[in-house]
């Protein structure tokens, strides 16, 4: 049996997280290169929900798949049809979507070339494939990396997954270069691939630390503190990173694509 990887983690991200992943995923949403209104759209690694909620603001009708059952069972009674799967398995028959979004998704898999070819199988011909990843400079990291010394002084150790995210599977889609190579090897056409510093709106050391917090690596950590020594660890990170706080603008790849 896999094991959910965000068991813990649905409120923290719908709470914390959204701060910085929410404006993202509106910003992917509306780089699409047609309207969505009434368009049938994946949101692939749904997760809590973001994505979803940014295409239905566009007007389009999402349906969500995610690995974690956790992740997906936030909300789920006013959230759109959702099945748990994987990026490079998913559970939909082939040309089931209309158009096929995954907002900072591609990141967490070992092949992202095999997971855009899945979406482009349920894709139909002339939809589009949005997706985003992390781009690999590090300068938005030094007032983040506080925050993971506060926990780390506290007692926290980072999940064997999680090291493998960051040192495996990130880096493969961490720049314009290899974000276009997989998605031409994958069969997409029409491929344009950019890097920007995004600004989701952080400006305060409350709101960063909130969001650093609310990720999944953490979530178990977090869930096993008491009450008291959870605010503990966010005081002390809050005092940590204020007196260097800058906006958070971090670095983004983004895809445009359309199925052939």
């Amino acid at each position: 049996m896999t094991v959910d990887r965000y068991a813990w983690a649905a409120t923290g991200w719908a709470t914390g997280a959204a701060r910085v992943y929410g404006p993202l995923a509106t910003q992917l949403v509306a780089a699409a290169p047609h309207p969505l209104v009434g368009r049938r759209v994946l949101d692939a690694g749904a997760g809590t929900g973001l994505a979803s909620a940014a295409l239905q603001l566009a007007g389009a009708r999402p349906v969500a798949v995610d690995r974690s059952p956790a992740m997906l069972a936030r909300d789920a009674a006013t959230r759109p049809p959702a099945a748990v799967g994987a990026l490079e398995a998913l559970p939909l028959r082939d040309r089931a979507v209309d158009d096929a979004v995954a907002a900072f998704a591609l990141n967490h898999v070992d092949d992202p070339t095999a997971a855009l070819r899945e979406l482009a199988r349920v894709t139909r011909a002339g939809g589009a494939i949005l997706a985003t990843a992390p781009g690999a400079t590090t300068a938005h990291r030094r007032v983040r990396d506080r925050i993971d010394a506060v926990a780390a002084d506290a007692g926290f150790t980072p999940p064997d997954w999680y090291a493998h995210l960051t040192t495996v599977q990130a880096p493969l889609l961490g720049d314009v270069s290899a974000m276009r190579e997989a998605a031409h090897a994958a069969g997409l056409a029409d491929v344009v691939v950019t890097e920007h510093v995004a600004d989701v709106g952080v400006d305060r050391a409350e709101d960063l630390v909130d969001y650093r917090l609310g990720q999944a690596h953490v979530a178990g950590w977090l869930a096993r503190l008491s009450e008291s020594e959870r605010a503990a660890v966010r005081r002390a990170a809050v005092a940590a990173v204020a007196p260097v706080m800058e906006p958070y603008r971090p670095p983004v790849i983004t895809l445009v694509a359309r199925v052939a």
